[in-house]
C-alpha cells in the first residue's frame, strides 16, 4: 500500500487501520471555546467553522473539561420546552427524558432560570461525550470506537489537545489513500449491493414538512440519530434534518416554534451565503447500488449519510417473487473512472445510472459513515483490540 508525501514513515505493506491517530491530525488547528461563554457564542462558533462540535477550556484549571455537542444543545432546547402545555405528549415525554439525563447541577440551572453557560450542557445528551486517545493509537482502536456511534475523539498530548479526529476525516483517508490496495474481504465488501448489507430496512424515522421542530428534536435524542429524512405524504424524500441544523436555533430562536421545512431552509440559505454553495440538493442512491458507490457519493457531497430509496411498489413485488433478494450480491458491472473533484486526485467508479435514487422514489433506508465504519471494521484483518484503560478515555 502506498501513500503520500505527508506519512512518510509509513511502510508499503502497512494496513490503513495500524496507522496511528496522530498521522491524521498532523499541523491542525485546534477550535476550543472557554467554559465560560455563553450558548449563543459557542454556536456562533460551531457556524463559522462549519464543526458539529467543540472542547470546552477552562481558563482557570487550564484543563478540558468536555466537549459541547450539538445533541446536547437540541436535549437543552427540550428540557427549556418540558413546561409548554401545548407540546404533543411526545415531546413531554422527551423532554422529561431531557430532564432526568442531564446532571443534577445542569438541571437545576436551567430550570431555575439561571445563566445558561455552555459548559452546563457540555455531554447533556450522552451521545458523543468527550473521549480522548493518545497519539499513538491506532486507527482500529478509534474506529472501533466510531463504529458505536461516537463521531470524533480527541488526540491528546498530555494536556493539551493535537488534534480532533472525525469519523469524516477516516473515512476520507481510506477513500483517499487505501481503496487502490484493498484486502480481498474489503474489495468484496465495497463492491456488495447496499440491499445484502442490512442497510434496507424500511424503518427509517421520519417527519413530514410541517411537522414541528420540537417534535424533530424530540425523535433524534429518542431514537439517538444525528438525521432524519422529511418526506411528502407519498414517503417522497422532500429534504434532510441534520442535527447540525440545530445550531442554527440558537440564533434564531423563532425556528424552534416552525416547521420542519422551515428550519432546513433557513440552515441552508445561511450555508449558502457563507460558501456560496447550493445545498438544496437531497442526494440518495438504490438498494442495487454497491457500498462503493454510496462512499463516492458522500466524498463527493461531504455528507454524513445519504438515504437509500427505491420505486414506490418494490416492496410488493418482492413479497410477490417478481424481484429476487438472493443472499449472493449481484456482481459489480464495469465502470469508468473519474475524478471526485479539482482537488483530489483518487479517480472513482461512474457507476451504472440505476445505482442513483429519482425524485419519485420511496425512502427505504440510510447509509452513514458509522455504518461504513462497522462494517470495514467487521471485514478487517485481525487488529489489536481496544484497551481502554491504556488507549482512551471518556470525560463524561
Amino acid at each position: 500500500m502506498s501513500f503520500d508525501n505527508h506519512h512518510p514513515g509509513l511502510g508499503a505493506t502497512t494496513h490503513w487501520l495500524s496507522i496511528q491517530a496522530k498521522d491524521l491530525v498532523e499541523n491542525q488547528h485546534v477550535i476550543q471555546v472557554n467554559s465560560n461563554s455563553t450558548i449563543e457564542h459557542a454556536c456562533d462558533i460551531l457556524i463559522k467553522h462549519d464543526i458539529q462540535s467543540v472542547p470546552l477550556f477552562d481558563q482557570e484549571t487550564q484543563t478540558y473539561v468536555g466537549m459541547f455537542d450539538l445533541h446536547d444543545l437540541a436535549t437543552y432546547i427540550l428540557l427549556k420546552r418540558s413546561d409548554h402545555d401545548n407540546d404533543s405528549s411526545a415531546v413531554q415525554i422527551q423532554a422529561a427524558a431531557a430532564r432526568s439525563s442531564a446532571s443534577g447541577l445542569a438541571r437545576d440551572a436551567i430550570m431555575m432560570g439561571k445563566r445558561d453557560s455552555v459548559s452546563l450542557l457540555s455531554d447533556m445528551s450522552h451521545m458523543n461525550p468527550f473521549y480522548s486517545v493518545l497519539p499513538e493509537t491506532t486507527l482500529a482502536q478509534v474506529v472501533a470506537v466510531f463504529a458505536r456511534g461516537t463521531h470524533r475523539v480527541a488526540v491528546m498530548d498530555g494536556n493539551k489537545i493535537r488534534g480532533i479526529l472525525s469519523q469524516t476525516r477516516v473515512i476520507r483517508y481510506f477513500f483517499e489513500h487505501c481503496t487502490e490496495s484493498l484486502t480481498a474481504s474489503e474489495s468484496r465488501l465495497l463492491d456488495t449491493p447496499l440491499r445484502h448489507l442490512g442497510l434496507v430496512t424500511n424503518d427509517v424515522v421520519k417527519v413530514k414538512p410541517n411537522s414541528p421542530v420540537i417534535q424533530a428534536l424530540a425523535l433524534l435524542e429518542r431514537w439517538r440519530i444525528s438525521s432524519l429524512a422529511i418526506v411528502d405524504e407519498d414517503d417522497r424524500i422532500a429534504g434532510n434534518l441534520s442535527v447540525a441544523d440545530v445550531k442554527y436555533l440558537a440564533k434564531q430562536r423563532r425556528l424552534a416554534s416552525g416547521t420542519c421545512m422551515e428550519l432546513v431552509q433557513a440552515a441552508r440559505f445561511v450555508q449558502g451565503m457563507r460558501d456560496g454553495r447550493d445545498r438544496a440538493a437531497v442526494f440518495s442512491v438504490r438498494p442495487e447500488a454497491t457500498l462503493r458507490y454510496a462512499l463516492t457519493k458522500l466524498i463527493a457531497t461531504g455528507a454524513h449519510r445519504v438515504w437509500v430509496t427505491e420505486p414506490r411498489g418494490t416492496e410488493e413485488r418482492m413479497r410477490s417473487g417478481s424481484i429476487s433478494i438472493g443472499a449472493d450480491p449481484t456482481p459489480p458491472m464495469p465502470m469508468r473512472r473519474a475524478s471526485v473533484s479539482s482537488t483530489s486526485s483518487q479517480t472513482v467508479p461512474i457507476a451504472p445510472q440505476h445505482y442513483a435514487g429519482s425524485f419519485n422514489d420511496k425512502v427505504c433506508g440510510v447509509v452513514s459513515l458509522t455504518d461504513i465504519l462497522r462494517l470495514l471494521t467487521d471485514t478487517a484483518p485481525n487488529q489489536p483490540e481496544l484497551n481502554p484503560e491504556l488507549n482512551y478515555a471518556s470525560m463524561d
